[in-house]
């Protein structure tokens, strides 16, 4: 038996706390906001056959892609941080060309400037509320995990564990 006291902690060495909510945020937001992308474009482009098609088939590559991605940080490889930046940043353009054709092909469509309830008081409003604000989150959600996953100590330690192993 051994005599040496370790520390409760120290046996813990599969700790994934955030890497895990990581896993969680995107294998639950990421292929319903996708689904959502897909089926508002063929709403508003839908007269176009191939867009309509397209649009489904560009968002089932990114389910993929997005499960992917969540098999590669749950497993922690060599590469898993700089795989997971790559995903923050697809992730980030893929959301914002969406969300922008979305918003554009709204402002040709609807009536969002008025006096009824589901209507905006002015063009200002209109624009924090429906253009400012979804791209703020967007870019904040992105920008916080891509800090998380450049300076973690986590995936320091992973990176520097891959260095030592290509020394030796």
């Amino acid at each position: 038996m051994n005599s040496e006291f370790r520390k409760p902690f120290e046996y813990r060495e599969d700790n994934k706390g955030l890497l895990i909510l990581f896993i969680i945020m995107i294998l639950g937001i990421d292929p319903l906001q996708s689904l959502s992308f897909a089926s508002q474009e063929y709403k508003y482009m839908g007269h176009i056959p191939i867009l309509g098609v397209l649009f489904f088939v560009i968002g089932g590559i990114f389910i993929l892609y997005t499960i992917y991605t969540a098999v590669v940080v749950f497993r922690m490889k060599e590469n898993f941080s700089c795989a997971a930046k790559k995903y923050i940043i697809i992730r980030t353009l893929y959301s914002v060309l969406n969300y922008l054709i979305i918003f554009f092909n709204i402002l040709k469509k609807e009536n969002l400037i008025g006096n009824s309830a589901d209507q905006y008081e002015s063009f200002g409003k209109m624009i924090v509320g429906e253009l400012v604000v979804p791209l703020l989150y967007i870019l904040s959600f992105s920008l916080a995990w891509y800090l998380y996953f450049t300076f973690s100590k986590r995936c320091r330690n992973a990176k520097m564990h891959k260095d030592m192993k290509d020394k030796t």
